[in-house]
């Protein structure tokens, strides 16, 4: 009982400390070694455990206890030295603690340490490298079966390119495995810069030959990732034939042989196979990791086995090493080995091994849902979290604690594999590798889950998509980036609990009777159809409904049968362009989390008292052009704000600007800021206890945009912000310095804190009077790009040497920036104007910062990787 207490109080004082990490804060050092101390002794007190069993049938063999063994005797004395440590140790005792963390920030760079180099892997990527480079090679094939690697290898390719842009020009990335002619052309353009609406009513050859005249003006090397077996037709999509004479590449990943060897354009094939046994167990031993595999001496013998299991491929290694880095004890192993030798039947029995490892039913609907994402697509963290919340899976009274929750259940995920970041590392988005989405998807419609059938559901993606499919009988739904134009009635959907109708850029119509029997649905996303004008007033039926989601779309006004949601707690009407009002507002009595960000509803007093009086509100994000109405919104104390957008606002000197600690993306445009930008002291969570730091921070804040400010002369305020990841400053023509030291000193006092660990985007342009960043070089451990044009100020940048070490950054300086650039030191130089984009060219002033940026902060998340990619190519 003695241990089984300690293990209980081990789970339930890690859950605290990871809900509190996810929150931003730092756990604090007693807490972390009284954990440690713990894990150890229930460790040791395991391996007995895991020992009693052959102790027990020893035992039985004896007719008299005479004739009990020394070695019996010396296993009986170590199961009582261990059970009075828990008690001697007071382990039990000092595990209480009212206090976890300290509010730090937590830093939101966590690199995971990479895994030694695997010999055969650097030999396949320098014989596939041979390959491409050789001037007879204008097509290279990289096929091999599913999970052994192909997209890691074509990846490894992308970023040798990036090193040699005036080589090899401009590299196109596009994945492929769902997208048909036009889906593939619309990523080509995307990459090129160019705004695919201008295609919609040219004809499929007219489209052809544009998309040909634009890849024919440049030189390119073209990714692909996950060519199907019936192959692809490179001259229909408009892919110029790559030769000596342009200079141009194709590389593209299929798992069937026969596409990669005798496709007629293909000049070159590479087989990726499965790594070789003793690469494979040096694999699996890492992932393990050392403190598991010395758990017991049996360990590392059985985990041959289990490694064998795998047969080489990374994918299985990577999930199954993931789950048993968690079994110390020999009877888990045992249970391993037999699971994985008897599921020979079973469809990728690795991955559902890993699968059904989770941790406790919850967890497993949760990742079951996220079948519902098509394959390859990025999927958003917080819409995740606000899915599960909305369908019930997450169930807390605390909306915060609720969210937290969730993202600690995403953790989870991605601990194990089952769940991965996505390839920028920004933190807020994931995907599913495609062999775990398939298995999902098998499980999900399938299998018997809890005693009850699962989830039996829809997914259609894709340009062939021209029908809305039958959903009789299913309970979760996704139709998403298809050719469908009108939704009709006639579908028999009272089980549906989640429908998702994202993306489908023809879709202009709804029927009156589609909503008619959806009495379970719970959340109904219509985001990104931007031909969507109108909502029936149907949507009354929706009687359960906790979720609308009409973001992207253009909307023009909301039906007034949403009046009688009084379920629904989440209504997103952020970039609705066109709408006109929200009439129905005050109607929404339970509503907890209001998304107006971007949209066109005019946000006077008359709204904001409607918001106020929403008792149930916690979350709001909006965009403001009164300075009243900002007044007004300040005074709002119980309101976490997300998102703010402030726009053609001017503030009177002396008065501080006040933003709340809740704060994720700040835009301003237009403004006119005589005010210091401060935090809400009433919005911070005040903690009595000497050793933590009571300096408020804006410690959820992730992206701030600038464009069209005048007045302000610098952001001291972003000392006090942690987790900044992106910064973009453009046209402010008294902007001197981005961190004041003289205003930094008075605030921190001379502290060593250094800012901008998180940050991954600086982007600064058109600053006439910018003189400095900040007076010393800077780590800027996460940094990805750095683009600095029309700053004739700027001379010393915080970089030297070691900035950004071990980071790919993208580089853009315009000439003028860079010749008149005093470097620390001619290392640094060297290092950053080789990175530095050579094929980048200042842009006039009025389209680079006014144009530009203004799409920028129209479009927000839609529009905001733009400019980069712009300015890259």
């Amino acid at each position: 009982m003695e241990v089984e207490t300690l293990s209980g109080m081990i789970t339930e004082l890690s859950k605290r400390v990871s809900k509190e990490k996810e929150r931003g804060l730092q756990t604090l050092p007693e807490v972390e070694k009284w954990i440690s101390m713990a894990e150890d002794l229930e460790m040791e007190a395991s391996g007995l455990l895991s020992e009693s069993i052959s102790e027990c049938y020893n035992l039985s063999t004896y007719d008299d206890c005479s004739q009990i063994s020394e070695k019996n005797h010396q296993y009986n004395e170590m199961v009582c030295l261990t059970l009075k440590e828990v008690e001697a140790q007071s382990l039990r005792s000092k595990g209480v603690f009212e206090l976890l963390v300290a509010r730090a920030p937590l830093s939101n760079v966590q690199k995971m340490l990479p895994l030694r180099p695997i010999v055969s892997r650097e030999m396949l990527l320098e014989k596939a490298w041979k390959r491409l480079s050789e001037n007879e090679c204008g097509t290279l094939g990289l096929y091999g079966v599913a999970g052994v690697g192909k997209t890691f290898l074509l990846t490894q390719i992308k970023n040798k390119i990036t090193e040699d842009r005036e080589v090899y020009g401009l590299h196109i990335f596009v994945d492929v495995k769902s997208d048909g002619v036009e889906g593939i052309q619309n990523k080509i353009r995307e990459k090129l810069g160019i705004d695919r609406s201008k295609y919609k009513d040219l004809s499929e050859n007219m489209q052809k030959a544009d998309t040909y005249e634009s890849l024919s003006k440049t030189r390119f090397v073209l990714l692909l990732d996950g060519v199907q077996r019936e192959g692809m037709d490179f001259e229909k999509i408009g892919i110029p034939r790559p030769s000596r004479e342009n200079g141009c590449k194709i590389v593209f990943t299929t798992r069937s042989p026969e596409e990669a060897c005798r496709s007629k354009w293909v000049d070159a094939e590479v087989e990726v196979k499965c790594l070789r046994p003793e690469e494979a167990w040096e694999v699996f031993q890492e992932i393990v990791g050392e403190s598991t595999l010395k758990g017991h001496p049996d360990i590392p013998n059985l985990a041959r086995i289990v490694a064998r299991r795998c047969g080489g491929l990374p994918i299985s290694l990577s999930l199954i090493g993931k789950t048993m880095s968690r079994k110390r004890t020999l009877r888990e192993w045992y249970h391993a080995i037999h699971v994985l030798s008897s599921s020979s039947r079973v469809p990728n029995p690795m991955l559902k091994f890993a699968y059904d490892n989770l941790p406790g039913e919850n967890i497993k609907s949760c990742f079951l849902y996220c079948a519902l994402f098509p394959k390859n697509y990025d999927i958003s963290k917080q819409d995740l979290v606000d899915y599960w919340i909305a369908e019930g899976m997450i169930i807390d009274e605390d909306r915060e604690i609720a969210e937290l929750k969730g993202y600690e259940m995403i953790g989870d995920l991605v601990k194990v594999g089952l769940l991965m970041e996505n390839e920028s590392g920004d933190g807020v988005k994931m995907m599913m590798h495609d062999m775990v989405l398939d298995m999902a998807f098998g499980i999900a419609a399938r299998a018997s889950f809890s005693g009850r059938h699962a989830e039996n559901i829809v997914v259609k993606c894709g340009a062939k998509i021209l029908r809305m499919p039958w959903a009789s009988g299913r309970t979760r739904m996704s139709v998403t980036s298809t050719q469908i134009a009108t939704i009709s009635a006639g579908y028999g959907c009272s089980q549906l609990t989640t429908l998702f109708l994202q993306g489908n850029d023809k879709l202009g119509r709804i029927s009156d009777g589609f909503f008619r029997r959806m009495t379970s649905l719970a959340v109904l996303d219509l985001s990104r159809n931007v031909n969507l004008y109108a909502l029936p007033n149907t949507v009354s039926r929706l009687v359960s409904l906790q979720l609308l989601n009409l973001s992207g779309t253009s909307i023009k006004r909301l039906p007034s049968g949403l009046k009688k949601l009084r379920k629904l707690i989440h209504l997103d009407l952020e970039h609705t362009h066109k709408l006109g009002g929200i009439e129905v507002l005050a109607s929404l009595l339970n509503l907890q989390v209001l998304k107006l960000f971007g949209s066109n509803v005019p946000v006077d007093l008359g709204l904001m008292e409607d918001i106020y009086l929403l008792k149930s509100l916690e979350e709001l994000s909006l965009t403001v052009n009164d300075y009243t109405v900002l007044q007004r919104l300040q005074s709002f104390h119980r309101l976490a704000i997300r998102r703010l957008y402030l726009k053609n606002i001017t503030t009177t000197e002396g008065e501080l600007l006040l933003m709340k600690s809740s704060l994720r993306h700040l835009n301003i445009y237009r403004c006119t800021i005589f005010s210091e930008i401060t935090i809400d002291w009433r919005s911070w969570e005040t903690v009595h206890s000497g050793n933590i730091q009571k300096l408020p921070q804006f410690r959820n804040i992730r992206t701030v945009y600038l464009s069209n400010c005048e007045g302000l002369e610098d952001l001291t305020w972003l000392l006090l912000s942690p987790s900044l990841g992106e910064l973009r400053l453009t046209d402010c023509p008294q902007m001197k310095e981005v961190i004041s030291k003289e205003k930094a000193t008075a605030l921190l006092g001379q502290t060593s804190q250094q800012p901008f660990q998180n940050l991954k985007v600086l982007y600064l342009s058109t600053l006439p009077e910018l003189e400095s960043i900040y007076w010393t070089p800077l780590p800027f451990p996460a940094l990805q790009l750095l683009h600095i044009s029309n700053c004739p100020k700027l001379r010393r940048l915080p970089l030297n040497f070691e900035s950004a070490k071990g980071n790919r950054v993208n580089v853009n300086f315009d000439q003028q920036s860079i010749q008149g650039f005093e470097w620390e030191d001619e290392a640094t130089k060297q290092r950053f104007s080789h990175l530095n984009d050579t094929r980048f060219r200042s842009v006039p002033c009025p389209l680079s910062s006014t144009v530009l940026l203004s799409i920028l902060f129209c479009f927000g998340d839609f529009a905001r990787d733009g400019p980069a990619v712009l300015l890259t190519i």
